[in-house]
């Protein structure tokens, strides 16, 4: 039988931060906010509009979406599908959604744990195996790292791997899904310690970033009266190293009374906390540890990526470059007015009409996005999904190679190489091609 809670009261229901009904009154749209009327910065939102400078949807969501859906078409037997997965498919809101829950992995979660002492009874490795052993009995998988013998952080060390113990740490980062960090409060702040563990993580290694978007519970011990100094400056440490710290935290006062003989932690509310804690830690990593490509995608490196690929396709190919491509399908980006009246040449044989310009807007006024040129290609016939993205060449054109401006046919090839498919060139016009390709 349920038990009856209608009468309980928490010290939030008293202090009136819970929901009520002037709370329950208010509207999806937040209206009815005590008589609200609009702010100024309200009106200026609503007159302005949606900025020119972003999509559909937020960055990563359409790429992610086909990127899933093409993988479960083959593990079906058949061909990615992209008729679904375009610009304008549905609402921002429920294309993202569906980015957030196409795949949940079942594998057990991979945990690392670092504890902060060095301390033969050390506390904060007692709080970090009892960590440990709850996140086992739901059947994580947990591996806890002994900082004893990891040597003082140095950026004179040419090849950190040749050391054992950074060796061994760097692959525990990169292995795990998500991690707990425990430290001793020293002279307010958490330890030196846990900070050089740390300190041998890198940001990046190459392509890769081991710490981003990984998961992160954040616990301390005292030998005092209770702090959070510690807690919040993991919390700072954990957000620099680009992980999801969750909500809650734990921090244990008197910490050398709160252990039994067998060093694991007594009943109490503040195991409870630490129990509370690893859950939520469990829960948030099991919730987001697939949808760490796509919560990552940035629109500011997307962007850096779009200019660099316009910087290499301003210039004309050299006639070298497009001879040596293995039959390439040639985009002809020109309008068919342009095309019918022979402007930068005659139309090359095999080669596919895929006007650039969307509704006639020249680039000046409307800069086609890689999800318009998508659709357009498939229009034309070109399904990208049946495409090998480093086999496949491609050449575009429009009436003239090369200007002071960048012309269709550097923005199409641009626009490919946004799409992933390194080998498209802008290859000037009809006849510089023409030109090129029988010399």
């Amino acid at each position: 039988m349920a038990e009856d809670r209608s009468s309980s009261t928490t010290h939030a229901d008293k202090a009136g931060l819970t929901s009520g009904d002037d709370w329950a009154g208010v509207g999806p749209d937040g209206n009815n906010i005590g008589g609200r009327k609009p702010s100024p910065a309200d009106v200026a939102v609503a007159k302005l509009g949606s900025p020119v400078y972003t999509s559909c949807c937020p960055t990563g969501t359409l790429e992610f979406l086909r990127k899933r859906e093409n993988k479960n078409e083959e593990k079906k037997g058949g061909v990615g599908e992209e008729e679904e997965i375009f610009e304008g498919c549905c609402s921002a809101v429920l294309a993202t959604l569906r980015a957030l829950t196409i795949r949940m992995s079942t594998h057990p979660p991979k945990f690392l744990i670092l504890s902060g002492s060095l301390r033969a009874d050390s506390d904060s490795r007692k709080v970090a195996v009892e960590a440990g052993r709850i996140l086992a009995s739901y059947g994580a998988t947990v591996k806890l790292f002994d900082p004893k013998d990891l040597p003082l952080f140095s950026a004179d060390v040419k090849d950190p791997n040749s050391i054992p113990k950074v060796k061994e740490l760097r692959a525990l980062t990169r292995w795990a899904e998500g991690m707990v960090w425990v430290s001793p409060e020293v002279h307010g702040n958490f330890s030196a310690v846990f900070k050089n563990q740390v300190d041998w993580m890198p940001l990046t290694e190459g392509a890769l970033r081991p710490t981003q978007g990984k998961t992160l519970a954040v616990l301390q011990v005292n030998a005092g009266s209770q702090s959070f100094n510690t807690v919040n400056n993991l919390r700072v440490l954990g957000r620099w190293m680009r992980m999801v710290c969750i909500p809650n935290q734990s921090s244990i006062p008197k910490a050398y009374n709160e252990f039994n003989e067998d060093g694991s932690l007594k009943d109490s509310s503040l195991r409870n906390r630490v129990v509370d804690v690893v859950e939520e830690l469990f829960k948030y990593t099991l919730l987001l540890r697939d949808q760490q490509p796509y919560l990552l995608a940035r629109y500011g490196e997307k962007r850096a990526m779009q200019e660099r690929h316009l910087k290499q396709t301003k210039s004309m190919a050299s006639g070298a470059v497009l001879r040596s491509l293995v039959k390439p399908i040639i985009l002809d980006v020109r309008s068919e007015k342009e095309v019918a009246a022979e402007k930068g040449g005659k139309k090359l044989a095999g080669s596919i009409n895929v006007p650039l310009n969307v509704d006639g807007n020249p680039q000046s006024v409307h800069r086609t996005t890689a999800e318009e040129f998508r659709a357009k290609l498939r229009e034309a016939g070109v399904a990208l999904s049946q495409l090998s993205k480093e086999e496949t060449a491609f050449i575009a054109h429009c009436t003239k190679g090369n200007t002071d401006y960048i012309g269709r046919g550097a923005r199409a090839a641009a626009l490919l190489r946004d799409m992933g498919f390194v080998s498209s060139y802008n290859g000037g016009s009809a006849d510089e091609i023409r030109t090129a390709l029988a010399s």
